[in-house]
């Protein structure tokens, strides 16, 4: 067994002390915070702080009442003038954005003109509309005036009840989903060192002496280990940096959203238990592949067949969301490479019962235990296959002829 922890621990540190692994293991951060970073900047574009100035001709802000604004959105000040050449000398002073112009008969026909030189932010025409609603419920109580203002909240709730949220879903709510993704996506990043840990090793004949000091299913067990710990190693500092995130954005920017994760480790607990055995089957599998190939560009190819197939939930996700507990959704639950993003959409809308997640836990490591076991007979078939390619149906064969000889025997 020891021989089989240090292929595990070699074939780990062989990878994870290159410089382009230290690269794949920042790119994924910094691309994201580049796209976020993109995003905010695009989105405060759109927004401007200014003061807006109006000219209530309807007499409806006489005596105004101040909207509420959210806690990570800067209030707009307003400032009120008697006149419009007022407001048009301050809108050319550039001390305001924009002014509008609340026509005399506002509460006829609801009219206002918005006068500028450059469009205002969108936060602005938003607070001033939020402005304006509250004061026309001026003379309702102000919890209802209030209210009005805040617009429509809507809940989400499941047919059961296991699930509800108000608004937009929480971060908690799509972590189950997110690391889903994230799984699928180390299982892509892993798969040129998953091909090439075995073409490589075919090709410098390095396998001949390994094949000596012990069997090819330890060898092949080891390999698949320190490759799955490499992967584990990506996820754990994506994690780190994915909470480091939520902390600046959350206390240091004053996000709503981070504030407030309600992270629920029932669903959070499903997904690993679920994606670790099946990440174990798609590296098995890749590394068959890899034994069977005479090249690892060749082995690449066939890899990205397997991320094709982590991704079939994806297509059915209107069915997962609309009838997260009919057949279908139990179905795609139960089999070997869609259980994993099917678990985490399905928690987003519903409890996945114990028995299935037990059921699909036992699944998936069966399936890993024989991937495993065909990437250990496929690398012993073809290790002296230089530069030739071994077919499924010989080691199928060859399985046979053994158990047939064993059994005889």
């Amino acid at each position: 067994m020891w021989k089989l922890w240090y292929v595990a621990r070699h074939e780990y540190a062989r990878n994870v002390f290159k410089k382009s692994f230290i690269l794949a293991l920042l790119s994924v951060p910094l691309l994201i915070g580049v796209n976020i970073g993109l995003i905010a900047f695009m989105v405060s574009l759109d927004n401007n702080n200014a003061p807006v100035g109006y000219v209530d001709h309807a007499g409806l802000l006489s005596d105004p009442i101040p909207a509420p604004v959210a806690p990570s959105e800067g209030a707009i000040q307003f400032i009120p003038f008697q006149t419009e050449d007022e407001a048009r000398d301050a809108l050319e002073a550039k001390s305001l954005q924009a002014y509008y112009i609340v026509s005399p008969d506002y509460f006829e026909t609801s009219r206002i003109d918005l006068l500028y030189l450059k469009e205002p932010g969108e936060n602005a025409t938003q607070q001033f509309y939020d402005f304006i609603q509250i004061n026309v419920l001026a003379d309702q109580p102000p919890e209802i005036a209030l209210r009005a203002a805040e617009g429509s909240n809507v809940t989400v709730r499941a047919p059961d009840g296991s699930r509800e949220f108000s608004g937009a879903p929480t971060l908690g709510a799509i972590l189950p989903v997110l690391l889903s993704v994230a799984f699928i996506f180390l299982l892509l990043m892993s798969s040129g060192y998953l091909m090439q840990a075995v073409v490589d090793e075919k090709e410098n004949r390095t396998m001949e002496v390994l094949i000596t000091s012990l069997s090819a299913s330890r060898l092949i067990s080891g390999k698949v280990l320190g490759i799955v710990a490499i992967g584990l190693t990506q996820l754990v500092a994506w994690i780190l940096v994915g909470a480091l995130a939520v902390f600046i954005g959350g206390e240091v920017f004053g996000i709503e959203w981070f504030q407030n994760p309600g992270l629920d480790w029932g669903p959070i607990l499903t997904v690993v238990a679920i994606a670790i055995p099946s990440y174990v089957l798609a590296c098995g599998l890749m590394v068959a592949v890899g034994s069977t190939v005479g090249q690892a560009q060749e082995g690449q190819q066939i890899g990205a067949l397997f991320f094709m197939l982590f991704m079939i939930p994806l297509y059915a996700i209107m069915v997962i969301g609309e009838t997260p507990n009919a057949t279908p959704s139990v179905v795609l639950t139960l089999l070997p490479f869609t259980s994993l993003m099917t678990v985490g959409f399905r928690s987003l809308f519903s409890v996945v019962p114990l028995w299935q997640v037990a059921a699909s836990v036992a699944i998936q490591t069966a399936c890993a235990a024989g991937a495993l076991w065909l990437a250990g007979r496929a690398f012993r078939l073809g290790m002296l296959r230089y530069g030739q390619r071994l077919r499924f149906s010989e080691i199928f064969a060859r399985a046979r002829a053994t158990t047939t000889g064993r059994s005889l025997s």
